[in-house]
């Protein structure tokens, strides 16, 4: 099994890491294929893709069966069921990660319809977000495969833009220094 763990990984955080053992370890066969987005997805703050492969990288640097896909790094967006094709390509077996704080906006996604149809999802369920229950109800009429995993610990990479030395034990202390030596998530103080 291939399990694609996408996002924007703006600054990458120990919660992400801590997923990624997390579905090692629940699937001991598996391999994680982590996916950050291109510089040309439309989200606020979004530092340069080649800094946030290079903090993947120093994030995973020990840990087994991870692959980092430069795949959305070159060509625009077009959604995450044309990744999940370009990575079908290379990779069987593939499973898509999810949190279930993303399962309401699903609807909104590329293509959503057919991208639940080809690819099981794996939740991972977040404490105040959509439960298994309300989240099989929303999606009755979608032909979907929900594996639904329970995670607790998300810490939340907008806190550490927000303010990166009071949530540094968040980062990885390799990723710490990278943001501090290039600048990344600065404040301005101007008014």
């Amino acid at each position: 099994m291939h399990i694609v763990f996408g996002g924007s990984f703006n600054p990458p955080t120990k919660a992400h890491v801590q997923i990624i053992k997390y579905l090692c370890a629940v699937f001991p066969s598996s391999k994680v294929i982590i996916v950050p987005v291109g510089d040309d997805y439309r989200k606020p703050e979004l530092a340069p893709f080649h800094m946030r492969f290079d903090m993947l990288k120093l994030a995973v640097n020990d840990l087994d069966r991870v692959i980092l896909s430069p795949i959305e790094s070159n060509q625009g967006y077009q959604g995450t069921l044309r990744t999940l094709d370009d990575l079908s390509k290379t990779y069987q077996d593939i499973h898509f990660v999810i949190g279930s704080d993303h399962l309401k906006g699903l609807r909104a996604w590329i293509k959503y319809e057919e991208l639940l149809r080809r690819y099981p999802f794996i939740v991972i369920n977040r404490r105040g977000y959509l439960s298994q229950e309300e989240a099989e109800a929303m999606y009755k009429d979608v032909e979907h495969r929900f594996i639904y995993l329970p995670f607790d610990d998300i810490s939340a990479s907008t806190l550490i833009r927000k303010n990166k030395h009071q949530f540094k034990d968040m980062l990885d202390p390799n990723v710490y220094e990278y943001i501090l030596k290039h600048q990344l998530y600065e404040v301005n103080t101007h008014v």
